[in-house]
C-alpha cells in the first residue's frame, strides 16, 4: 500500500511540476473531424494488414510499413507475414512498394536523430525456432541490417519506440503468457539497444497498447484499445489517453470514441502521430469483424483522423 502512495504521490509532484514550469498543462485530447480514408486491405492485394504505421522520410515522402501475407488469402500461420511498404507523396495516397523483410509481425518504424542510421525497426521474429523481440538499423529506411535480440520470448502488439535525447523509450506488450491478461512495459535503451533502465509494467489492465507518441522532451500520450476481455473475448472497441512520465500515466480526456462505428473494430496504429501539412493525426485500422475472427475473412480499411491537443 506504501509503494502505491508513492507512486500516486510522485505522480501528483511530476504533473504538479511540469505545471508550475510556465508551460500550458495537456488536459485532452480531441478529434473535431471525421476520419479520412487512405488505403485498405484491396488497396494492397493484401487479405490481411496488420501492425501498420506511418512515417515521413527526410525528404519529405510519406511510408508505411506493414505486415501482410504474400498472397490475398489469410494467412493460417501468423509467422507467414512479411514487413511491406507503401509510399505516398502527399499522406492521403498511397502505392505498394513490396516487401523488404521476411517473417517480421508485431513491428513499427520510427525515425531517430542517428546521422548515419536514422531509421529503427522493431519487432518479433523467428531465431532459432524461437520467438525473439529484435531491434533493426537501416540508413535508408528500406534495408534493415545490424540487427540486436532484446528480449528470446515474444511480446504482444505493439512495439513501439519513442526518442527523448539520446534515449529510446520501449513502449511494449507482453501477452497472456505473463500475465493473466495484456500489461503494457516501458524500458529505456540506448540508439543501439543496450537497455539502460529496469522494465517497468505500467499500471493498467487488459490494455491492448496500439499508439503511443512524443509530446516534448517530457511526456508522451499512450493511446490504449481497451479490446479484449479478462477472458480475452472481444467486447466493445473504447479507447482512452493517457499523459506518461516515466513509469507513471495520468489520464486525460480523449474523445475519440464518438467516431467509433457498431460496425467496426478499431485498433491505432503506432507510433503516434503523424504530421501532414501542419497538422496531426492519428492513424488506425478498421476491421468489419470481430478480433477473435480477425483471420477468417475480415477486411480492413485504413485511416487518419485529424488530432488537437487541449491546454489551458
Amino acid at each position: 500500500m506504501g509503494k502505491i502512495f508513492n507512486y500516486f504521490a510522485l505522480l501528483c509532484l511530476s504533473v504538479a511540476a511540469f505545471c508550475a514550469c510556465g508551460e500550458k498543462a495537456l488536459t485532452g485530447v480531441g478529434f473535431p473531424e471525421p476520419p479520412i480514408e487512405i488505403a485498405s486491405n484491396e488497396s494492397f492485394g493484401m487479405g490481411l494488414v496488420n501492425y501498420f504505421n506511418i512515417i515521413q522520410t527526410p525528404g519529405g515522402t510519406y511510408r508505411m510499413y506493414f505486415a501482410a501475407n504474400e498472397n490475398s488469402g489469410i494467412a493460417e500461420d501468423e509467422w507467414q507475414q512479411n514487413l511491406y511498404l507503401a509510399e505516398s507523396a502527399d499522406g492521403f495516397h498511397y502505392e505498394m512498394k513490396g516487401k523488404i523483410m521476411e517473417s517480421l509481425i508485431e513491428q513499427s518504424v520510427c525515425l531517430v536523430k542517428d546521422k548515419e542510421w536514422p531509421y529503427r525497426l522493431i519487432g518479433n521474429q523467428l531465431i532459432d525456432g524461437k520467438h525473439c523481440l529484435c531491434l533493426w538499423k537501416s540508413k535508408n529506411g528500406i534495408e534493415f541490417t545490424e540487427r540486436k535480440v532484446l528480449y528470446d520470448f515474444k511480446h504482444d502488439t505493439q512495439n513501439i519506440l519513442v526518442q527523448h535525447g539520446d534515449r529510446l523509450k520501449l513502449y511494449s506488450r507482453l501477452t497472456q503468457e505473463h500475465y493473466q491478461n495484456r500489461r503494457v512495459t516501458l524500458a529505456e535503451l540506448t540508439l543501439d539497444g543496450e537497455q539502460v533502465s529496469e522494465t517497468e509494467v505500467l499500471a493498467g489492465d487488459c490494455l491492448y497498447n496500439s499508439a503511443a507518441t512524443k509530446v516534448d522532451e517530457r511526456f508522451d500520450l499512450l493511446f490504449p484499445t481497451y479490446f479484449n476481455t479478462h477472458g480475452g473475448t472481444t467486447d466493445t472497441c473504447s479507447f482512452r489517453c493517457y499523459l506518461a512520465d516515466g513509469p507513471f500515466m495520468h489520464e486525460l480526456p480523449c474523445e475519440l470514441n464518438r467516431w467509433v462505428e457498431e460496425d467496426e473494430a478499431w485498433a491505432l496504429a503506432s507510433p503516434g502521430f503523424i504530421f501532414i501539412n501542419g497538422e496531426r493525426y492519428l492513424a488506425f485500422s478498421t476491421r468489419t469483424a470481430t478480433h477473435d475472427s480477425s483471420y477468417t475473412g475480415m477486411i480492413s480499411k485504413y485511416k487518419l483522423i485529424k488530432v488537437v491537443l487541449e491546454y489551458e
